[in-house]
Formats: structure tokens, sequence, C-alpha cells
């Protein structure tokens, strides 16, 4: 498989790198005329506050005041600043960069999120840096509004996960971790609304050293992720669907392998949908050890949408085996979410939520279950 992805990767890249004097004709070649690259700056701008409840036997108690107690109210930020810029060439290729900026003080501050350089033109979509996974670009999961994303995590800000609780969250497989990346997406594929996707990080490491992958003192992991997504009408319905494989590959510990599905199906102003993960330990001998990386997780939604206003109700069940006795880690997600459009760029957000986090023991400083009501305001620019 691995060898498969990094191979029609390749190829994508050499086919891009390398038209024929055919298709840059067809394409319209003028001479030198094409224009220098134009930049433009975009963003967002989230902040939310709220209440939120943890479960009394998870906090400081009488007996037990070593433990943390959390306040009920939070207020979290979420800013960011896009540089995007982009030229279209003589040949018909179009050369875009994109560097995202996040600009909270959460992650210590200041830092530089997805930052690639991207070809496109009738060959499909050729991504160069760090970049979210194909599979992440074009998976498909329960419908929801975002304004607390599942697959991020951003639940934990409100209802604290306990650190012995390794339950997955999230559907997509590869993941939004932007890691150094070549990831091609084909174009639509003869209009049947098919089209694939292929990624490859050579490592997760930071460093612009050699992955370090072999030997008893490798550390780096490599990841291979392959894609199909279909989008396209059927009837009077909206149909969006994928399926997906995902390779990790490093440290017997930390290698596994995933499947994963979605499908949304859209009736006029209603969108319903879910999507679902199994991953799987590559090294058979990791079952029910602290290092195992099996887990499954599914989620189901709704959302309805109606000029100004949105509405959504979302469900999220995740299940890791990462325990000797045998029992998982689970958690349960369960939010409703809801937005109001006041003008361009600028909507009043609202969530309700209730997160429930289960570890494989009974210790009182290793579950948690708790509530939040969430408002905000977003501004996207």
């Amino acid at each position: 498989m691995k060898k498969v992805l990094f191979s029609t990767t390749a190829l994508a890249a050499a086919g891009v790198l390398a038209l024929s004097a055919t298709d840059v004709q067809a394409a319209g070649h003028t001479g030198g005329k094409a224009k220098p690259l134009s930049m433009s700056i975009g963003g967002k701008f989230v902040s939310l506050f709220g209440f939120s409840q943890q479960d009394n036997s998870f906090e400081s108690t009488t007996n037990a005041t070593s433990r943390v107690g959390y306040d009920s109210f939070n207020q979290v930020n979420d800013s960011e600043i896009y540089f995007r810029g982009s030229t279209k060439l003589d040949n018909g290729i179009t050369a875009s960069i994109v560097i995202q900026l996040e600009t909270d003080q959460k992650n210590n501050g200041t830092q530089v999120d997805e930052s690639y350089l991207k070809l496109t033109g009738g060959f499909g979509d050729l991504r160069l840096g760090s970049v979210p996974s194909a599979g992440f670009i074009l998976h498909h999961e329960a419908p929801s509004l975002q304004v607390l994303p599942f697959q991020n995590g951003d639940t934990r800000n409100w209802v604290v996960r306990p650190g012995e609780v390794t339950a997955a969250n999230g559907t997509s497989i590869g993941g939004a971790d932007d890691k150094i990346r070549v990831v091609y997406i084909s174009p639509n594929i003869s209009g049947s609304g098919l089209r694939l996707g292929v990624g490859y990080s050579a490592s997760d490491s930071t460093s612009n050293l050699p992955p370090a992958v072999g030997g008893n003192g490798g550390t780096d992991l490599q990841t291979y992720d392959a894609m199909v997504s279909y989008e396209d009408k059927v009837g009077s319905a909206t149909v969006k669907a994928d399926i997906g494989y995902f390779e990790k590959h490093g440290t017997a510990a930390a290698s596994h392998s995933a499947w994963r599905g979605g499908l949304n199906v859209g009736f006029g102003n209603v969108t319903i949908g879910g999507s679902y993960l199994a991953r799987s330990d590559i090294d058979t001998g990791k079952a029910n050890t602290s290092n195992s990386q099996e887990a499954t997780v599914f989620d189901v939604g709704v959302s309805y949408a109606a000029g100004p206003m949105k509405l959504s109700a979302t469900y999220l069940n995740g299940e890791s085996s990462v325990a000797t006795n045998g029992i998982d880690d689970e958690v349960d997600k369960y939010k409703v979410e809801g937005s109001y459009n006041m003008g361009p760029g600028v909507d009043v957000v609202g969530a309700a939520m209730y997160v429930d986090y289960n570890d494989s023991t009974t210790n009182d400083a290793n579950n948690n279950d708790g509530w939040a009501v969430v408002g905000g305001v977003k501004v996207s620019f």
C-alpha cells in the first residue's frame, strides 16, 4: 500500500512539472504574459465565553484536595491570519501559496499553522509543505456548525478530559496536524463527482534532518493515506461520501493503520449524515496494552439552514483498547449548536453540550463527565 501511494504521488508531481509542449499550447501559452504573484490577507477571530460543570468526584474534594478544581466560567479565543498568493502561469497552471498564522496566546503564542505551495490545473491539485492529509481534506463527518468541533478536541476547553482517557474523538484519517507532506487531489473524474486523494509524509518531526526511521534509535513516523470522495446531486438530494485508508509507520509502539468512511445527504434546508473510523495496531502484540492504537469512532448528526439562521445536533462515540484489563476507554459527546448571521462575515454563535469520559479504571481522578453552555461571536475576513 505505502509503495503504491508514494509512487502515485511521485507520478502526479512529475506530471505537473513536466507538461508536454502540447499541454502548454492547449493551456493557452501567450509568450510570457503571466502576472507576478499577488497577495491577499484574510482570517478569522472567534471569541467564546460560557459556563461548564465538571463531575464533583473528578475535581478536588474534602478527602482529595491534591486534585485540581475548575472554575465554572471560561473564555476562549481562536484567531488566525491567512496570507494567500496566486498567479496563473502561461502554461495554464495556477501557482499558489498559503500561510496561516495562529495569533492567540494558546499553543505557546503566535506560530505558523499551515504553510504550503499549491499547483492546480487540469491535472488536479498538488500541495507541498505543511498541509493536512489528503484524507482530512476530502473527508465528510456528521453535519455540525463547528462552534465546538469534536475533531480537534475543543470540547476539552470546557469539560476537562482526564489524562488517563485516550479514547479517540475524531473520524478523519491522516489528521489535520499539518506535517510536511506531499498531497495530490485529482480533478472531478469525467464529471462523475469522484475525486482521488493520496498523501505521504516522510517524517512527523519538525527537524530538517533526514528522517530517523531505522535502527533501535529510530523515532520518526512516516504516514501514507488515500481517499476516494464523491460529491454530486442524486435526484433532488445532494450526496457527499468518502472511503479512505491510512498507515503510520515507525516505532512498533506507534505504528498503526485505519479505515474510515463518511456520508452526508442533503434535502433542501436539512442535511443528515455521519462517519466511522476503525483504527488497528500494525504490531498485533500491542493489543490491550498502554501502547495500543486500537480504536473505533463514529458520529451522527443533522443540520438545518434557513436564511441567516443555522442549527445542528451531533453525537460522537469513541472507544480505545488501551488497558490490560480488557476494558476500553470511552467517550460520549452530545451537542447542539446554532448561529445567526448579522452581516457579511459576522456571526453570533452558541452551543450546549454534554460530555462523558470513562477510563478503563474506576478511579475518580480518571473519570469525568459534565456540561457546558457557550456563546460568542465569529468574524471572518
